[in-house]
């Protein structure tokens, strides 16, 4: 069987609501082949609960690049290990699509280009900032634009770390979208253009620092806010203890603080956001996390 290693990732970070996402070095994991027969396992973050027919995303995701390239879809083996916790904004969908639209198109003999399979991705998942980065690796920027999908990946900086609390309980996307005005004030839009022009251009130039102080938002998270107990008391405290900067990851509940390459700063920027957490009630685990700059890979049988 061939394998394939797709990263996790955040997306939006602050200012760049439907539009940056950023790859992180935790990963689910597919094999694959043509088979006499279908057959799916899930070992991991939704074993027992998440579909094992044509409904999964993964199986789902494979059939679509199937169509778009034109041929029949023949039996598949997949096992997938799952690793990034569901519903938590980690880009759990995102990886599912991802999988399953790259080893379609890896057994029919890679007829779709990136740009073809991002088309698709976003389309399947509603939304790119997500499946860009799941896919290119690194920080990506999308953008719609005449009927086609622009994306521009920016390289990370090595010694950039994200540190996640990942709170017991889960946010639907539906419901996080729902939350949200139809309208905002126009000074709310400049703010939130200035600061993602800015970050993108920090992040350019391997500028840490300035990417971190534009991790603000007005058009998203202070309404999303409110799903998430404790929240913002989280945020408060990974910057009190160190952080560059602390956001939402994607629609949440799951808290993104940034920081360096630093052990013992990165530890109690961990405590001090699982302890922010659990004052407001909420169970969390932390995780430290490097950046990924690959996207989506076959792995080599080595590197297994």
């Amino acid at each position: 069987m061939l394998k394939l290693r797709i990263p996790a990732a955040t997306a939006n970070l602050g200012c760049g609501y439907d539009t940056f996402g950023m790859a992180l070095g935790y990963y689910n994991y597919l094999e694959f082949a043509e088979a006499e027969q279908y057959d799916l396992r899930i070992i991991g973050e939704g074993e027992g609960h998440l579909p094992r027919n044509n409904a999964n995303l993964v199986v789902r995701a494979a059939a679509a690049a199937y169509e778009l390239a034109g041929r029949s879809m023949p039996p598949l083996a997949l096992t997938a290990h799952n690793n990034i916790p569901l519903s938590r904004g980690m880009g759990s969908s995102s990886s599912a699509i991802v999988a399953g639209i790259m080893a379609a198109n890896t057994l029919m003999g890679d007829p779709l280009d990136r740009p073809a399979l991002l088309e698709l991705a976003a389309k399947l998942e509603g939304h790119p900032d997500n499946v860009a980065p799941a896919i290119y690796g690194g920080f990506t920027i999308t953008a719609h634009e005449g009927g086609r999908l622009y994306c521009k990946k920016l390289t990370l900086p090595p010694q950039l770390r994200v540190l996640l609390a990942i709170p017991s309980f889960t946010v639907a996307t539906k419901k996080a979208r729902a939350i949200l005005p139809r309208q905002v004030a126009l000074t709310d839009a400049v703010f939130n253009i200035s600061h993602a022009a800015y970050m993108a251009a920090a992040l350019a130039e391997g500028d840490i620092r300035g990417f971190g102080a534009m991790l603000f938002d007005r058009l998203h998270q202070p309404y999303r806010y409110q799903l998430v107990r404790g929240a913002q008391d989280v945020a408060d405290a990974a910057v009190a203890a160190g952080a560059i900067g602390c956001v939402l990851s994607g629609s949440g509940p799951t808290m993104a603080a940034f920081s360096e390459d630093d052990e013992p700063l990165n530890a109690g920027i961990a405590a001090a956001m699982s302890e922010a957490f659990a004052r407001n009630g909420v169970s969390c685990r932390m995780m430290i996390l490097n950046t990924d700059n690959r996207g989506a890979a076959l792995m080599e049988q080595e590197e297994e």
